[in-house]
């Protein structure tokens, strides 16, 4: 990949890199100075680059798309339940209805992959 797409996996993980940034982790990176970094440089520098809670919003984002059945980007209540039951302890509906309030910023009666990804943070 090019610097600017590595400036663009950056942010995409969650990071804010300056541009002189990218620039010192595709010096760091490209071991070959071919001006790109091959699978293994990459892997190299994310790797480097990448922090815990990042991890955890990787691993959360991907299983909110398992949970989100319809594929719609957003859970609904039944899918939000199954993802609490999931989790351990069967809830009722009115219980996973007292969830989605609480996870659902926006009101909007469903809860986006962010706002699964952010409640779900703040409670690691």
């Amino acid at each position: 990949i090019s610097k600017d797409e590595l400036g663009n996996v950056m942010r995409a993980l969650g990071q804010n890199p300056t541009k002189k940034q990218v620039e010192d982790m595709m010096a760091e990176a490209d071991t070959d100075d071919s001006g790109y970094l091959c699978y293994d440089e990459y892997v190299q520098i994310i790797n480097k680059h990448m922090t815990p809670v990042q991890d955890v919003k990787i691993q959360l984002e991907q299983a909110f798309l398992v949970f989100d059945r319809d594929k719609s980007g957003y859970l609904n209540l039944e899918e939000l339940r199954e993802v609490l039951c999931s989790m351990g302890e069967p809830l009722t509906y009115k219980e996973a209805q007292q969830v989605l309030d609480a996870v659902d910023v926006n009101h909007d009666g469903k809860v986006s992959r962010s706002e699964f990804v952010e409640f779900l943070c703040t409670r690691i």
